[in-house]
């Protein structure tokens, strides 16, 4: 499908000033090694599809911030919940030291969030949610599309929003700075602005600004450095033939999750396996069983863990930064296929485990002694890369007139390997999002033993009646 998106208007979104909740120690907020492993991959994308309100809940949700227009209503409680995320309308600086280093904070100024309202022409939910593949003029419903978190020092904003109104619904994609947020911190914000917009007065979890970091940093000062030469340098990640890669829908029913997941830990005779990692498992060996590779050849799994459940004490209460560490599974493709996928299950399970507090403490004391900045063209080939979680429950953040119907991410970080989860509609299922190169998807979608536990996603149908433009 030919991208049909139009910006019809652009404004500059700044918080409104209302809160007392942060304190002066909070408008320089220095980096954490956590932040700033993210630097030079791409902003992170992710976007919900809601069916388009009627005139009526229009005027019901505006009364609120008495406003004329959903896009109006939309920016200005944006505004208001940006009261309590003043990193988001901040900027991100970066400090050259005579030492040959660089150190970046995020200087809270209240610059602005960026936010769009356009309209994708003749566009319906049904093309979105009955494609084969997700249509590229999805990629569209966002904004600072291939851009990297480090070229935010260049004035960039740290979140860009763009509201796109399709025929009978519209689509709210939001492009945020990876060394900002994670995706705990990001959709705690995204409930807290649907809150306001459903007009609450206060959110129901306030975030914890200052950033923490739980391990001794001795390396020059209490500031994180890393050399120039990584922050300058210029072979930017272009993925090889973006226009060939393509990303599949596939909806995994309770039912099937569940068999998938007493079936793993069947073959393994343990309890331990998670629902999310028996579907990774089946889905990572079906990838290989497809992509036909020889037995030799290596593939790796990457998973982000949540720290916030790892350190020993915790981090504080609603914690706004990151807090992830990527684990890595490498295995030989011929090892994966002659297990089941019970035992490829295991092994993301106990990889996850065996990252306790004190080897994380291990890696980031050795990390600082030498840091290394990730870079997504440095990534082996058979990579696959977990975006997301099941336990983002994507489907309560309601603006006020119902609940999104679908969750979709953008362009950024695209890679033949990227795999994004989030919750079905069923309470238990599990949609997967997988980008892949177009005969590696003719072929998953061919594959017996794959199709024995996937099911399309489900088609939604939309009440087009008293439906408006907003």
């Amino acid at each position: 499908m030919a991208s049909k998106v139009s910006i019809i208007s652009t404004w500059t979104v700044k918080a409104a000033g209302g809160s007392q909740h942060h304190t002066d120690n909070c408008k320089i907020i220095e980096l954490t090694p956590w932040d700033i492993l993210a630097l030079q991959i791409d902003y992170a994308q992710s976007g919900l599809l809601y069916p388009m309100p009627t005139l009526e809940q229009v005027r019901d949700v505006s009364k609120s911030t008495n406003t004329t227009s959903l896009i109006d209503h939309l920016r200005v409680s944006l505004s208001r919940a940006l009261d309590f995320y003043p990193p988001f309308c901040g900027r991100l600086e970066a400090i050259t030291e005579q030492r040959g280093t660089t150190s970046f904070v995020i200087n809270c100024n209240n610059a602005g969030v960026q936010f769009n309202h356009a309209i994708a022409d003749g566009v319906t939910i049904r093309d979105i949610m009955e494609s084969n593949c997700v249509p590229h003029v999805v990629r569209d419903f966002f904004s600072l599309n291939g851009v990297q978190n480090q070229e935010a020092i260049s004035q960039l904003p740290c979140l860009a929003v763009q509201v796109t109104e399709l025929v009978d619904g519209i689509f709210i994609g939001s492009t945020c700075n990876h060394v900002v947020v994670d995706g705990t911190s990001f959709w705690n914000f995204y409930n807290s602005w649907a809150e306001l917009s459903r007009g609450s007065n206060v959110i129901s979890k306030i975030p914890f600004l200052k950033r923490e970091f739980p391990f001794k940093i001795d390396r020059f000062s209490n500031r994180i450095s890393i050399p120039n030469e990584m922050v300058n340098s210029s072979d930017k990640f272009i993925p090889p033939a973006v226009q060939m890669l393509r990303e599949k829908v596939f909806h995994f029913t309770k039912e099937n999750v569940s068999k998938l997941k007493a079936t793993a830990n069947h073959e393994m005779n343990t309890t331990k396996i998670s629902s999310l990692q028996a579907v990774l498992a089946h889905v990572w060996r079906s990838v290989i069983r497809c992509r036909r590779l020889d037995h030799n050849q290596e593939t790796t799994f990457e998973v982000s863990i949540n720290m916030r459940e790892k350190l020993n004490p915790p981090l504080p209460e609603g914690y706004f930064g990151n807090a992830i560490y990527p684990v890595t599974i490498k295995i030989k493709t011929g090892e994966l296929l002659e297990h089941g996928f019970g035992w490829a299950a295991l092994q993301i399970n106990e990889s996850i485990a065996s990252h306790d507090h004190e080897k994380l403490k291990c890696i980031y004391e050795n990390w600082m002694k030498d840091p290394e900045v990730q870079k997504l063209g440095d990534l082996p080939s058979n990579y696959f890369m977990l975006h997301n979680s099941p336990r983002f429950d994507f489907f309560k953040y309601d603006f006020g007139w119902g609940k999104p119907i679908a969750h979709r991410s953008g362009v950024g970080n695209m890679l033949d390997g990227k795999i994004t989860v989030s919750p079905g509609l069923e309470e238990g299922s599990i949609i997967v999002e997988i980008c892949l190169s177009s005969e590696t998807i003719q072929a998953l979608e061919k594959d017996i033993i794959f199709g024995e536990f996937m099911n399309s996603t489900p088609i939604v149908s939309v009440d087009r009646t008293m439906r408006a433009r907003i």
